[in-house]
């Protein structure tokens, strides 16, 4: 298998490394050992006090110390021997270690990782930057924090668990899926995840990985697949039904493996609810399917990115974040209430100059909305906007709003009718 990459090169020598992302040998050294391990171009190294310390072959770094680069500059940090970074150009960071518990600040740039073997169960790892904390067990992936205000995190393999600093919401993603920190018309910081592709891959990172882990990221959106036999709907509609009760972890998993598939959920005998309190994402080319007497619930702190489409035929309730990505579409048939927020469109393809995306909302009976609300789509229906809420106009179009309090926040947006009964528009 063909590998690249020098700081692959430098830790054969020393690293046991999984086949995914590198080679193997061994070399006897201490769990706690931490060294900078290779640098190319200019690197600095500095202590808990502040005070430069001079470059030589694998330095040892201590708690407290920062590491820098500046352009065309890279440097490899050997955490200890199974814990593996590369800090990428015209970035910084530093370490932190008390007893088994391991802590990554970058605050600058962006910064490579890759766990070679699960941590003990008393063992932490963390990797920090302002706006997002990332615990690490064993997984390979890289953060991003060049925005001030915003940080992302993209995994390749394994499973990682982000927060917000306060620990106020939280997701977790696996091989191919990134999160980002994102801020709403208030200031208020969420979670947003989506899938990412070989494209976003950066260079820096690129050097290291062999050539499965590589071409294991799909280079683009998979495009819909067709067949001169029977319609897939009508295949995945009879292998994908399933009964309530189905708990929010349960339909995680169902919506994973659902590729190009309808995934129909009917109501039992017992609660119709679906509740979903943590990450679920609906492919792009997969259907979720509510039908009659079944409620969606999001709790606070829970989060469904829609990639593909998602109709409920019931009611639905959002205490947490709805994300309808630039091709994804929701319709609800019954009330639909929202205090939490929804992102009708995606935020970072937005030219600002009020361009529709696809992102398509339907919703017969309108929306009652004490929360947020963003849109860069089309949204059909009313929605209604009262108490300390806000609905922000960035692109798109609302067919219909009814202003009873809180905030219109028109950035370029357009909507077909206006009922103003209290609130403030700007």
């Amino acid at each position: 298998m063909k590998r690249s990459g020098p700081f692959i090169f430098t830790l054969l020598l020393t690293v046991l490394f999984c086949t995914a992302c590198g080679g193997n040998g061994s070399k006897s050294a201490s769990a706690t050992t931490m060294r900078l391990e290779r640098t190319e171009g200019s690197v600095s190294v500095s202590d808990d006090q502040g005070e430069n310390v001079k470059l030589q072959e694998h330095l040892p770094l201590y708690s407290g110390y920062l590491t820098e680069t500046v352009s065309a500059s890279y440097a490899w940090i050997n955490l200890d021997d199974v814990k593996l970074a590369k800090l990428d150009e015209d970035s910084r960071a530093s370490v932190r270690k008390e007893n088994k518990h391991l802590e990554l600040t970058a605050d600058q740039g962006s910064l490579f990782f890759h766990v070679t073997e699960p941590l003990e169960e008393d063992e932490t790892m963390e990797i920090r930057t302002g706006t997002m904390v990332v615990g690490i067990r064993g997984t390979c992936g890289w953060v991003d924090s060049r925005s001030i205000n915003s940080s992302s995190v993209y995994i390749l393999e394994g499973t990682v668990t982000c927060e917000l600093p306060d620990g106020s919401e939280s997701v977790q993603i696996s091989g191919g899926e990134m999160a980002r920190v994102i801020s709403d018309e208030n200031g208020n910081m969420h979670l947003e995840t989506k899938r990412f592709f070989r494209e976003d891959i950066p260079p820096y990172v690129q050097a290291e990985l062999d050539d499965a882990l590589l071409t294991a990221v799909p280079e683009t959106l998979p495009e819909e697949e067709t067949s001169s036999e029977a319609p897939a709907e009508t295949e995945a509609a009879e292998d994908g039904v399933h009964t309530m009760p189905v708990s929010s972890e349960e339909l995680t998993d169902i919506l994973r493996q659902a590729n190009d598939k309808i995934i129909t959920i009917q109501a039992g005998t017992g609660d119709n609810t679906l509740i979903i309190d943590d990450f679920s994402f609906i492919h792009e080319n997969a259907t979720l399917l509510l039908e009659e007497g079944v409620s969606l619930s999001i709790a606070d702190g829970g989060t469904i990115n829609v990639y593909g489409k998602m109709e409920v035929k019931s009611d639905i309730t959002n205490d947490g974040f709805i994300l309808i990505t630039e091709n994804g579409e929701l319709r609800v048939d019954g009330q639909f209430v929202n205090t939490g927020l929804i992102s009708n469109g995606e935020s970072d393809k937005d030219t600002g100059d009020g361009t529709t995306q696809n992102s398509h909302i339907v919703a017969a009976q309108g929306i009652e909305s004490t929360g947020g609300i963003i849109n860069m789509g089309t949204i059909e229906g009313t929605i209604t906007q009262t108490e300390n809420g806000a609905l922000t106009l960035v692109g798109g179009t609302v067919e219909h709003i009814v202003l009873n309090g809180g905030q219109l926040i028109n950035a370029g947006g357009a909507y077909g009718e206006l009922t103003q009964n209290g609130g403030t528009i700007r």
